[in-house]
């Protein structure tokens, strides 16, 4: 059993600042294939994963999607709690290009001290793959403002596989990297009718659940626009749409993924 905790809901800049929705990230468990991933650590990934009582000292790995502020911002606490102060070099790295080594739109969001820390620091190029443990890791194409943004989707030796998009618009051939996910995890910031460039819409998410076809979808880094909307609902609209389970994720939301896959703590 794998279990996703979301340690934040929200996404954008103003989500962010207001903190109405968390934004420390997504948190991958799994005592059976030894698992502890921080993924995409936004602001207050350590404060949340500490009040949710994840002790960010057993981290073994951290996965950052691209070098945007609600995506990487505790990036280098976490790294130091990794690694224990940075005293033993320990866990897993990786992230983006633009994260790394920054790009011509962002500047590296982590310092080289911090990148020299882990045991292994792997750069996210998309198409590529990588393994924790027994998970095979396929990296994805991101259409986004940073032009290196990667998603992943997580491929599990006995359940199959679950996904996760970061900031992305949709474009031809999203579905030929997600295809196959059981769960789609997706970073949807606005709602139905409001397009913005680089991200998803309701109508976006509903595009890709339709070509993808998983059990469940989820979405999540909610905007602004999308909390005033109305989260619940967007998601009840793409269940309509395309006939998949979708829900919009809740600060603090378990899922466990499985056999089946079901809500820890999930109030409608």
């Amino acid at each position: 059993m794998i279990k996703i905790v979301f340690l934040g809901t929200g996404g954008g800049r103003f989500a962010t600042i207001t903190q109405k929705l968390k934004t420390g990230g997504i948190r991958i468990l799994s005592n059976e294939l030894n698992l502890n991933i921080h993924l995409d650590p936004g602001p207050g990934a350590l404060i949340y994963s500490l009040e949710a009582g994840l002790n960010p000292q057993e981290l073994n790995g951290i996965i950052i999607s691209h070098s945007h502020i609600d995506h990487m911002n505790d990036a280098a606490v976490l790294i130091e709690a990794m690694t224990e102060g940075g005293t033993k070099k320990r866990g897993l790295l990786v992230a983006s290009h633009s994260v790394l080594y920054g790009n011509e739109i962002c500047d590296k969001a982590i310092s080289n001290y911090h990148i020299k820390l882990p045991e292994k620091v792997i750069e996210a190029k998309v198409g590529s793959t990588f393994t924790i443990n027994d998970i095979n890791v396929k990296v994805c194409r991101a259409v986004h403002s940073d032009p290196e943004a990667v998603g992943f989707r997580f491929e599990t030796p006995k359940f199959g596989a679950f996904a996760y998009m970061p900031d992305s618009e949709y474009y031809e051939g999203i579905s030929e990297f997600l295809g196959c996910s059981r769960l789609l995890i997706l970073s949807v910031l606005r709602p139905s009718e409001k397009p913005w460039r680089g991200h998803m819409s309701t109508d976006d998410a509903a595009k890709i659940i339709s070509e993808v076809r998983p059990e469940m979808a989820v979405i999540t880094h909610l905007g602004t626009l999308m909390v005033i909307k109305g989260p619940d609902s967007e998601a009840a609209f793409i269940q309509k749409s395309t006939g998949v389970m979708t829900k919009a994720a809740k600060d603090g939301m378990r899922i466990n993924f499985g056999e089946k896959i079901f809500f820890e703590n999930f109030n409608r």
